[in-house]
């Protein structure tokens, strides 16, 4: 993996790129390379990870004849087949990457050419010929790839930072996203002007002036009609295994040392399992400990699992002092406020699998492909099949914005949803932001946001599982789960982290087979446990679905030095009125009722989510806003 850098049509020289690769280096530290047409108005930055093909793989790449110039940053997987392919209808290869296989594509199959990749990347091409620059990420949104745009001028990066590096833009909180983010609606980015290319989608943008988002690939799950039920179970069993021994297969092609995350769910357990059955020597296992609640610990039940397959296990342990030590550089990384500080465990993680190995093997996605989340099972996704059927309708999902949920898309795939587009959940975020700017609630972003996201044709007649899994793909999974819990925490430490889970051939065989092969008397992601059942150990087997998460960490004056340190920082009158997001009246309320709340209670946990999900926007602000802008202007001023 890289980071990757564009500019387009600003008044910019090289040295801007190099700053957006020096705010990237922790994406590639291995390796520079730019590239500038000063005529076309068009300069792109790479930063260099070295996974593969180590000695003559740096980019910029370009085609034979240097009209098509690419940055990318990911993996395509089988390229050896897909490079040989292309050399028998006579094209050049200069290098043994795997990268370069895209532009060789690109000249065979035009647009088309996406349809031919397999894995997770994000790139930008420039076609110097046609004078259109390409800006595409993979189908699921593995890879991030943000920008911004005023009229025809382009920014994009891997990261918002890189984009803000530049100094052709400053970095703003966006306080409509710091809102809509309380109303469990994922917002693109928490910086104004800061976007993100859809996943599975290619942005076009005709230097002449017109850009268009094409999308090449969708989730497209069948409909109830649709769905093969006559296949015998077994005949389901032999293709997941198929399918997911060949995703496992090709994402241990790399020139350095390969591991696995190792936590006590069943998802990374299969991926060890079934990496051991392919590595070459011993694997390397690591997890992380929670050792303060035995709840969220699973440290000896990967142990177990590391010893089945005869891994070398590695632990880390997150206790709230290391979770403290290390919020404010996970949240640089990060980009985005959280309420659970698990991603401060993924962060340490990452840290310590990158003193061993360069890439690991994930667990993310297998939930969203089998249906592994409580909300898809009928008794636990009661508002959601309510508003399945809008006959049905309890006191608790009637009002207005829910009724214009349904309207928009025709169910709502979360409960949270709908209680936080509830009038009364609104008017509370009303009091506790900083709104005199934005004196009126106003729900047609986070409304028009989920029309954009939920295409009705794509979730009519089906299942309510299947549209609830639609949302969780294109609403979570990249959004959240594959950059706060994946690709952030993992770049931060210069670690590459593939995802078997979401190899698209798995993912097309897999959404073929019935719901209730999936959801079994119950117990979720029953496919996928008889399917590897053999591999792994019988704890793991047995154990219920347990979401990644830290335990709570109560913000209370004097249990943590070091968190009141960091409350009276960001959370003080001051801080707060300086950055001007949040309502301080109402932040302190919060906290002092938070103080009188002795007792494990409903109440008590969402006033530790708000409150950490307060202080992680002020850490956000304060790092960007007013840290890194003033560095950016100091910088700026000794260049001229």
């Amino acid at each position: 993996m890289c980071g990757i850098t564009g500019i387009i049509g600003h008044n910019f020289s090289e040295s801007h790129l190099k700053s957006a690769n020096d705010a990237l280096r922790h994406r590639g530290p291995d390796g520079q390379g730019n590239f500038v047409d000063k005529n076309a108005k068009v300069g792109f930055g790479h930063c260099r990870l070295s996974i593969i093909d180590l000695q003559t793989g740096d980019q910029p790449l370009y085609d034979q004849s240097g009209n098509i110039v690419l940055v990318c940053n990911g993996e395509i997987y089988d390229f050896e087949r897909i490079r040989e392919k292309l050399q028998d209808k006579g094209y050049h290869f200069s290098t043994k990457s795997d990268s370069e296989v895209i532009i060789n594509l690109y000249l065979e199959y035009g647009l088309k050419f996406v349809e031919h990749l397999r894995g997770e990347f994000a790139f930008l091409l420039f076609d110097r010929i046609k004078n259109i620059v390409l800006a595409v990420r993979d189908r699921f949104g593995i890879k991030p790839l943000f920008f911004n745009r005023d009229n025809n001028n382009f920014l994009f990066s891997s990261e918002a930072k890189g984009i803000f590096a530049t100094g052709l833009l400053m970095p703003r909180i966006d306080i409509t996203a710091i809102r809509d983010n309380l109303s469990f609606v994922i917002p693109q980015s928490i910086f104004q002007g800061i976007e993100t290319v859809p996943p599975g989608s290619i942005m076009k943008i005709d230097l002449d002036g017109a850009c268009e988002t094409i999308t090449y690939w969708d989730v497209d799950l069948p409909t109830a009609a649709a769905t093969n039920d006559t296949a015998p179970f077994e005949q389901h069993i032999t293709d997941v295994q198929t399918h997911f021994d060949e995703a496992i297969r090709l994402r241990l092609r790399a020139d350095v040392p390969v591991g696995v995350y190792l936590s006590g769910g069943i998802d990374s357990a299969a991926v060890a399992a079934t990496i051991s059955r392919h590595h070459n020597g011993q694997l390397k296992a690591f997890t992380v400990s929670f050792p303060e609640d035995s709840a969220f610990d699973e440290h000896e039940v990967a142990r177990e699992m590391a010893e089945k397959i005869g891994a070398e296990f590695h632990s880390i342990t997150c206790d709230h002092e290391a979770q403290l030590k290390n919020i404010e550089a996970c949240l640089w990384h990060t980009e985005a406020p959280f309420v659970n500080f698990h991603g401060i465990g993924k962060f340490m993680l990452s840290e310590l699998a990158s003193k061993h190995v360069k890439v690991v093997l994930t667990g993310e996605g297998a939930d969203e492909i089998f249906l592994g989340y409580d909300y898809f099972q009928p008794g636990k996704r009661s508002i959601s099949h309510q508003l399945g059927n809008k006959k049905e309708k309890s006191q608790a999902i009637k009002g207005p914005h829910v009724e214009a949920i349904v309207n928009a898309i025709g169910f709502v795939p979360q409960k949270e949803i709908a209680e936080g587009l509830s009038m009364r959940h609104q008017q509370q975020v009303h009091k506790y932001l900083n709104t005199q700017h934005h004196p009126l609630i106003d729900l047609s972003e986070p409304l028009q946001r989920l029309k954009d996201m939920i295409r009705k044709d794509q979730t009519a007649n089906r299942t309510t599982a299947r549209k609830i899994q639609y949302y969780s793909i294109k609403g979570i999974l990249a959004g959240y789960i594959l950059s706060i819990l994946g690709d952030r925490q993992e770049m931060a430490h210069s670690l590459e982290g593939r995802t078997p889970f979401l190899d698209h051939h798995l993912f097309q065989a897999v959404r073929e087979i019935p719901d209730h092969f999936k959801i079994h008397k119950g117990k979720e992601k029953y496919i996928l446990r008889e399917a590897i059942k053999d591999r792994i150990t019988e704890t793991v087997y047995k154990r219920k679905k347990q979401a990644f998460s830290a335990p709570p960490m109560w913000i209370k004056k004097g249990i943590h030095p070091q968190l009141d340190a960091l409350l009276e920082r960001y959370l003080s009158a001051d801080a707060i009125k300086k950055s001007g997001i949040f309502n301080f009246r109402s932040v302190a309320l919060v906290r002092r009722i938070h103080k009188l709340l002795f007792f494990d209670c409903n109440l008590k946990r969402r006033l530790n989510s708000l409150l950490a999900y307060t202080l992680t926007v002020q850490i956000l602000e304060r790092l960007y806003v007013q840290d890194f802008k003033n560095s950016l202007i100091l910088n700026n001023l000794n260049k001229q």
